[in-house]
């Protein structure tokens, strides 16, 4: 009997570890796009190349001397070129100068090609300290061109918190009232949809992508499985203190 009875258990041992293995493994599938990718940030990616977002209503503020649109939705709907977004506050020392650079130099690259109606360039705050008038000494620090490069802010807490989640950006407070926060190229199609996330880092594979999508790239835009199906770093969150402060996690 007591035989019987340990067999009985380690039957019913067993079948609760390979219950909890199928369900872990469904858990990973469905986390990984079906194995294409191997983190949760690029299946997410993955899941926009493939179904583009639409994004939520939010009130925009622009730097002082730029166009002022009513909402994000409307500076994004209302010009037919491809958008290639990156989220900053204007007082970052660290993230965003380099986020900054990147830019600059697609600026440099579209205006050298001649390519500045077919893609631009949108830097959002996240800080609601951001004044246009801020914004408008940022842009200046960053060598904007207003045709080509424009600067918003969202004045709404709720608002700018659905538009930060839909992007999949993550903003943490930080000493002397700054912020970590990670960062990415985020490029926006021209009916106004999230369509593809570049890392911050690969600002040239960010321009060549988003003149694809317009049409003015060597080929069509890439398929979505060609995009988002090669392993994908998730987004780098780093500090926009000193150097020497402390990562947060990527966003999930």
């Amino acid at each position: 009997m007591k035989s019987w009875k340990n067999a009985s258990s380690t039957y019913r041992t067993a079948a609760a570890l390979l219950l909890l293995a199928a369900l872990g493994t469904a858990a990973l599938y469905t986390g990984t796009s079906g194995f294409r990718v191997i983190s949760t940030e690029a299946g997410r990616r993955l899941d926009i190349a493939e179904n583009p977002r639409t994004l939520p209503v939010a009130q925009v503020v622009a730097a002082t001397g730029q166009p002022q649109p009513a909402t994000l939705a409307q500076a994004l709907r209302d010009d037919p070129r491809v958008a290639i977004v990156t989220f900053i506050y204007t007082q970052c020392n660290a993230m965003c100068s380099i986020l900054g650079s990147e830019v600059q130099q697609m600026q440099d690259a579209l205006r050298q090609r001649g390519l500045q109606d077919k893609v631009r360039l949108i830097s959002i705050s996240f800080d609601p300290r951001d004044t246009p008038q801020l914004l408008a000494s940022y842009a200046g620090k960053q060598k904007a061109l207003p045709e080509s490069w424009q600067f918003l802010a969202m004045p709404d807490a709720k608002q700018r918190q659905q538009v930060l989640d839909t992007f999949g950006i993550v903003v943490l407070p930080a000493p002397l009232g700054e912020f970590e926060h990670n960062a990415a190229f985020h490029l926006v199609d021209q009916q106004g949809r999230l369509a593809r996330v570049v890392d911050f880092t690969d600002g040239k594979g960010a321009l060549n992508t988003a003149l694809a999508m317009a049409g003015a790239g060597p080929g069509s835009a890439p398929a979505a499985v060609r995009a988002g199906a090669a392993p994908l770093p998730a987004a780098a969150m780093a500090p926009s203190a000193a150097a020497g402060t402390a990562a947060a996690g990527a966003a999930l």
